[in-house]
């Protein structure tokens, strides 16, 4: 491996720790099927016996529609709230929401007359490097849109190591220590389904990009700001075919179960688009080079000779295993055509790490919530510049986290002046919300609103992804 190649790796541990919805689940971890239960210790637990909220904070397994959870206070009964009944400066919803609902007490943990204070978590250690790009992102939007209903969003970021387990510390302290209203998951799918089943154990709101549904479908909190990975595996399958015009496609994914759900979902889309899988691979979530090098070696010969670009190559890994593995094809002079889903592969630091290698000599693709840079929301880079300083540069995270934000403040003014923890999910659910940034979501049929993607391209010619298409629902 040539020098350039060693030093990539390293890159996209950072990217890695930026923004890390597509890494995997630490050993010891597993996936639960789905609601919360709780041990004969009392203790809050996923389907497989694991614990995931020793009890000692909180006052029972509460609903986001009733109830106090731990650490929070109740504050009398919501008597309506507003209802929605068109543009917001978050941009449109449809629908509308009032106040609490039936079940108990109105829960206004973290919210006062003037301030509503939310909390991210993401992996900000733990995967190699830190990841400022969170704290410079992650109120810019709140802070250019102002006051929503009259009250400003405090945002409270948590570092939670890439772990699940400290991912449920995490979110324990924020909310039973910093009292906070709701949480957002700002990467890390094992850390999502740890976080948002702990959420919904302690009543609180929690929203993430879309990822896994195994585990969250039916926690009664739980919303995803875009289309969960197996939604995104019919569009992919179609996108190969009617896009890139190839039948053969090969998946490799990390060995953690909160990817099974998008395995399976894509092969049976693979199928019904009539593509060919020559190869469909389960390699360690933690990689190392030699056995990325190993899976590329076994996805570059189930091919003949010379045929490579006929391939399509759909990548569910690490960004950190993800260069590896493409690091390796290319040394072997294998150059599949790359497409995939999700948000860390289609970051600009994984192209500035891969387009040097050649690796992406026949093309990438990321289906992506957000649009590339050179399509944003006109107000994302003055706003980004004036809160972090002029010769400050806006990325591509920042803007992620400005879509999601921009989504979340829809849903606060959706729910109205007399906020509480139900009214926001009486709001959100069964509602549709519109920005500009992020594809519609619409709650009619459940926690999975996304509608739609936008799919970014990458331009080797200046390292980074541009937008091929926005909004797209089908190809």
């Amino acid at each position: 491996m040539n020098r350039r190649l060693r030093l990539a790796p390293a890159a996209l541990i950072a990217t890695c720790a930026l923004v890390a919805v597509a890494c995997g689940q630490k050993a010891g971890v597993h996936v639960a099927s789905g609601g919360v239960t709780r041990n004969a210790a009392g203790q809050t637990v996923d389907a497989s016996g694991n614990v995931i909220d020793n009890g000692t904070g909180g006052t029972g397994a509460g609903t986001a529609t009733g109830g106090s959870p731990s650490g929070g206070t109740s504050g009398g009964t919501s008597t309506g709230g507003a209802t929605s009944s068109g543009s917001t400066s978050g941009g449109s919803t449809s629908g509308g929401g009032g106040g609490a609902a039936a079940g108990g007490a109105a829960n206004r943990t973290g919210v006062t007359d003037t301030e509503i204070v939310i909390a991210i978590h993401a992996p900000a250690t733990g995967a190699g490097a830190p990841a400022p790009s969170f704290n410079a992102g992650k109120d810019v939007y709140f802070n250019f849109a102002g006051p929503v209903n009259g009250r400003k969003v405090r945002v409270v970021f948590a570092d939670d190591g890439y772990n699940p387990g400290q991912a449920v510390s995490a979110c324990k302290k924020l909310v039973q220590v910093d009292h906070v209203f709701m949480l957002l998951g700002g990467g890390g799918t094992d850390q999502i389904v740890a976080c948002a089943q702990y959420a919904a154990s302690v009543g609180v709101p929690y929203m993430a990009e879309g990822v896994t549904e195994q585990g969250l479908s039916k926690l009664p909190s739980y919303f995803a700001l875009a289309m969960s990975y197996k939604q995104q595996g019919t569009l992919l399958a179609q996108y190969i075919k009617n896009v890139l015009h190839k039948t053969k496609v090969a998946m490799v994914r990390g060995n953690t179960a909160n990817f099974e759900d998008a395995h399976s979902g894509f092969v049976q889309a693979a199928q019904a688009a009539g593509l060919t899988m020559v190869k469909d691979l389960s390699i360690n979530k933690d990689a190392s080079p030699a056995e990325a090098t190993n899976a590329a070696q076994q996805v570059c010969t189930s091919v003949a000779p010379g045929t490579s670009p006929d391939l399509v190559v759909y990548p569910l890994m690490s960004p950190k295993v993800f260069i590896q593995f493409a690091g390796a094809a290319s040394q072997q002079q294998c150059f599949p055509r790359y497409a995939g889903v999700g948000v860390t592969l289609g970051l600009n630091v994984v192209a500035q790490a891969l387009c040097p290698t050649n690796a992406f000599k026949t093309g990438a693709s990321c289906f992506s919530p957000a649009q590339g840079l050179d399509a944003t929301d006109p107000d994302y880079v003055p706003a980004y510049k004036k809160q972090n300083g002029a010769s400050s540069d806006p990325d591509d995270i920042g803007y992620l986290l400005w879509g999601a934000d921009k989504l979340i403040y829809s849903m606060f003014k959706a729910a109205g002046r007399d906020l509480s923890r139900q009214s926001l999910v009486a709001a959100v659910n069964g509602h549709q919300f519109s920005t500009g940034v992020y594809p519609t979501v619409n709650y009619a049929r459940g926690p999975f609103g996304g509608t739609a993607v936008q799919v970014l391209l990458a331009n080797c010619g200046k390292n980074k992804y541009d937008t091929q298409f926005q909004n797209r629902a089908s190809f």
